[in-house]
């Protein structure tokens, strides 16, 4: 029975899963500077990401840039007029192109009188102190190198110096914010639309199979590709220990003995212990035969005894040892006295 609650949350997933960010295949700014090739090898191939479930992080992330967006409109006090603009907010521009296609993104924020591209980031707390320290990723510095490449080829906002992201806090307060910035470099931009454009030529002459095996895998965490694909090629191994559900135990085969030097099995060797007879009394009642007992001691035999015929332990066959009487020891003498020197 479907519940108030199945229906609330399947509105959310369903809104998430329709969402033109989770539609789009084909790769964004975002992405062409993520380090993995296999990944860009994926996306230029227009495969879609594996099922990870409702990306609900990055749905928080969508709603506070629509609230970002429209307090950056709201500061805009030209009256609309375009020379008075100081904030140009989710502004589309074309970063280059990849195969004679045109890659174009939606810049968060661009401060017109400085020329500073600003990209939002909402992130947890252990994120944030990571960028506070070591600063951004490289993926995260490409992808603003890249608006600021797209505002500067348009020139009608004038050309990007700056480019900065803001790192917003998703579980804190305003004040733990992070904003990091440097020159805008035309040469990192380049270099990351050089290699999207490699991959994507021998994407085409290979084959996305060759071109993947020419790839290896990366170890990011956040690389939902090779994450499935390094799972798929464990559980094809046999599996892991720590998957779970996964493993397999194939058992060893038999070492088959050679002619010359064989061995009888174990079972050959000891003969089974004979099943004790039943002898019915009435039809619903069943009593066991008695198990033989030891003519001498009167204790029960071991299986392996009775089936080898003998009737009494050996250890009662023959009579017990007697004990060996201990060596008489001599009397230990009595020590001698001890004069002393100063008894007079």
């Amino acid at each position: 029975m479907t519940t108030v609650e199945d229906l609330y949350l399947g509105v959310i997933r369903d809104s998430i899963t329709r969402h033109p960010r989770s539609l789009q295949k084909r790769i964004g700014p975002s992405e062409i500077g993520k380090p993995c090739d296999r990944w860009i090898l994926h996306k230029l191939n227009g495969d879609g990401e594996p099922d990870r479930g409702p990306a609900w992080k990055p749905a928080i992330g969508t709603a506070v840039h629509d609230q970002l967006e429209r307090w950056f409109d709201e500061a805009n006090r030209g009256g609309g007029e375009v020379d008075k603009t100081e904030w140009i907010t989710e502004w589309q521009v074309t970063v280059g192109t990849i195969g004679g296609t045109s890659i174009t993104g939606h810049s968060d924020l661009f401060h017109v009188p400085t020329g500073t591209v600003i990209d939002h980031k909402i992130v947890g707390p252990k994120q944030l102190t990571k960028y506070r320290i070591h600063g951004p990723s490289e993926q995260y510095r490409v992808q603003a190198h890249l608006y600021g490449k797209g505002f500067t080829d348009d020139g009608g906002w004038g050309p990007c110096r700056t480019v900065a992201i803001a790192f917003l806090p998703r579980d804190g307060e305003l004040q733990n914010a992070v904003f990091w910035s440097e020159p805008y470099n035309p040469h990192l931009a380049g270099e990351a639309m050089l290699r999207a454009n490699r991959l994507n030529l021998m994407l085409q002459v290979v084959g996305i199979d060759a071109a993947l095996q020419a790839a290896p895998l990366c170890d990011d965490q956040w690389c939902t590709w090779c994450k499935t694909e390094q799972r798929a090629q464990q559980r094809a191994a046999g599996g892991s220990l720590f998957d779970v559900g996964e493993l397999r135990v194939v058992p060893d085969a038999a070492p088959t003995p050679s002619p010359g030097n064989a061995i009888p099995p174990l079972a050959e060797l000891i003969p089974p212990a004979p099943v004790a007879r039943v002898t019915p009394i009435r039809p619903e009642v069943a009593v066991a035969a008695p198990t033989p007992l030891c003519t001498a001691c009167g204790t029960v035999m071991h299986p392996v005894l009775i089936a080898e015929g003998h009737t009494t332990h050996p250890t009662c066959a023959y009579p017990a040892p007697r004990p060996i009487p201990a060596t008489p020891q001599p009397a230990a003498a009595a020590p001698a006295p001890i004069r002393n020197l100063f008894d007079r």
